[in-house]
């Protein structure tokens, strides 16, 4: 103990010595680990001289804290003297931590009372960024009306494709359009996807700011993703050019088509070229039509999914049962495409179409704070304002996709890089199970649930560390029946054994169907609804399927 104490006072000794310098405020400290318990009041009497004070961190006295003033002392000169100090194992500088609750300091983030309820304040402790860990550059298509690429709250989130030169009227990239540097507008046929440069498109400007406003810019509001490169891809229009002001489905596979092109491209060349599309967003569709009256449009979102293409589309405004009223594309059979009906803030059914098979999750819906299209009036009366519907829930789930992908670990990249179909299907796993699930959900879609971002990234966790498999996270999207609506004669298809299959009428009475080698027939019985209780080695799945002649 005696040699001890003379080394510390021989340390007195050398502070003794340190140049001073005028005085100014004592903020700065180290840490030191010792390796062995130490006299805190023998090491306070060093505080009267370079250091203020020393403090215990711990109950075995061998952490503390040194307090210097820099006016005595410089930073390096304290180093080298506590590392004088015996039995120093360590130290490093003090500096502050901040709480992480990521809250961005966009100006209205405070009226996005959203965010919170779908998990994106805990989503954002995790990831904000807009790339993988790899280094690709995660890009979402925004299939809608387009949005002014000189918006103050989208700066560095807007695509631009360098392939193909802006102004010198050429189609430099050569996939058959000219001069698309930022997108296409496909109902007009030019390259000027603006917003408001000749037309007063009102739609996709907020649901393109839930997707990808900038975040923590001081600027208005933020996206669910704050950083992302957001494709616009302009389908629908109130241009005098154009002459109308809505799409076909002709122009939706157009522009399914173009953005496929880009993430193709990018697949073939290793990143070399196109671009790295993770998910379209879709808030639009069809009231009262069936899958079976739009085979190609439906059959596209496959297409899309064998590229590593997820689409996150709106169901109905209205509140009803999708099975019997019909809806595109919530109908459509596949599992690459992901059906979002809506929620109020208090977690209840806002107006939207519901089903148990065929609409997959819900996210807030009603009173959504978003960014307005960039127009003159908009400019002096305000560039933000209130969006309601399934189009406002629905770039909440394109944005988690895109989130997904930006939180991927090795494992789960490994397979978006060989294997997109089975990526895709875990993608879309990790976001129904990670559900907020809801009672006023419960029958209303197939998850029973409203999205929850970090939950989701929890179940990702669970599949990348170990506790979830592939196949376990597969079973339940692993039976498909199509084509469904149809006239009575489907398929079945299951990557299990198939041990038995039940069907049932809408009333829950048993019906006898004819079952022969992965086909069922139920020709024979009247239009309506029909239930399938299939049985595999692995699980047992009730489907519904709309009988229509």
């Amino acid at each position: 103990m005696l040699r001890y104490i003379i080394a510390l006072y021989l340390f007195v000794y050398s502070l003794q010595l340190s140049a001073i310098a005028p005085v100014k405020p004592s903020t700065l400290a180290f840490i030191i680990a010792f390796d062995r318990p130490c006299d805190e009041a023998v090491l306070k009497e060093i505080a009267a001289f370079k250091f203020n004070q020393f403090d215990a961190l711990n109950l075995e006295h061998t952490l503390f804290k040194a307090v210097y003033n820099p006016a005595l002392i410089t930073t390096p000169q304290a180093e080298q003297l506590l590392y004088q100090l015996p039995g120093v194992l360590m130290l490093q500088e003090d500096s502050r931590v901040d709480l992480r609750t990521t809250v961005p300091n966009d100006s209205m983030f405070s009226h996005q009372w959203y965010l919170n309820k779908i998990g994106a304040l805990q989503a954002w402790d995790l990831t904000r960024a807009g790339t993988n860990r790899r280094g690709d550059t995660i890009v979402i298509a925004v299939v809608d009306d387009g949005l002014h690429i000189h918006h103050p709250d989208f700066k560095g989130n807007i695509w631009i494709n360098y392939a193909d030169t802006i102004g010198n009227l050429k189609d430099d990239d050569g996939n058959g359009y000219t001069d698309d540097h930022y997108g296409w507008n496909f109902l007009a046929n030019n390259n000027d996807i603006s917003d408001s440069n000749y037309y007063q498109g009102k739609h996709g400007t907020p649901v393109a700011s839930i997707i990808g406003a900038t975040g923590n810019d001081v600027t208005g509001i933020t996206g669910i993703m704050w950083k992302v490169k957001l494709m616009i891809v302009d389908i629908r229009d109130t241009t005098n050019m154009a002459g109308s002001n809505f799409a076909f489905q002709s122009d939706v596979i157009k522009a399914y088509s173009y953005v496929l092109h880009q993430r193709k491209l990018y697949n073939a060349t290793k990143g070399q070229q196109g671009a790295f599309v993770t998910a379209i967003n879709s808030s639009w569709g069809v009231d009262g039509k069936f899958a079976a009256q739009a085979p190609l449009w439906c059959a596209f979102y496959d297409t899309l999914g064998k590229y590593g293409i997820l689409t996150a589309g709106a169901t109905s405004n209205n509140l009803v049962n999708i099975d019997i009223t019909g809806d595109l594309p919530s109908l459509c059979q596949s599992q690459h495409l992901i059906m979002v009906n809506n929620t109020n803030s208090i977690d209840a059914l806002a107006p939207s179409g519901y089903s148990e098979t065929n609409v997959d999750i819900a996210a807030p819906g009603q009173g959504i704070k978003t960014a307005n299209t960039y127009t003159k009036l908009n400019i002096k009366n305000g560039l933000y304002g209130s969006f309601n519907g399934t189009s406002a829930a629905t770039p909440m789930v394109t944005g988690a996709i895109g989130l997904l992908h930006a939180y991927a670990c090795e494992k789960m990249m490994d397979l978006i890089e060989t294997d997109p179909i089975r990526a895709n299907l875990l993608i879309r796993r990790f976001l129904l199970e990670g559900v907020d699930v809801i009672p006023d959900l419960v029958g209303r879609n197939s998850s029973s649930g409203r999205l929850n971002i970090f939950k989701a990234m929890q179940v990702m966790d669970q599949f990348c560390y170990g506790t979830l498999n592939t196949t376990t996270l597969l079973l339940n999207q692993a039976i498909v029946i199509y084509p469904n609506p149809g006239n009575g004669l489907l398929n079945l298809e299951s990557i299990d054994e198939v041990l038995s299959v039940q069907c049932f009428d809408i009333t829950g009475q048993q019906i006898n169907c004819q079952i022969s080698n992965n086909a069922i027939d139920i020709s024979q019985f009247a239009n309506g609804v029909y239930y399938f209780k299939i049985s595999t080695v692995n699980a047992t799945k009730v489907l519904s399927y709309v009988k229509q002649d």
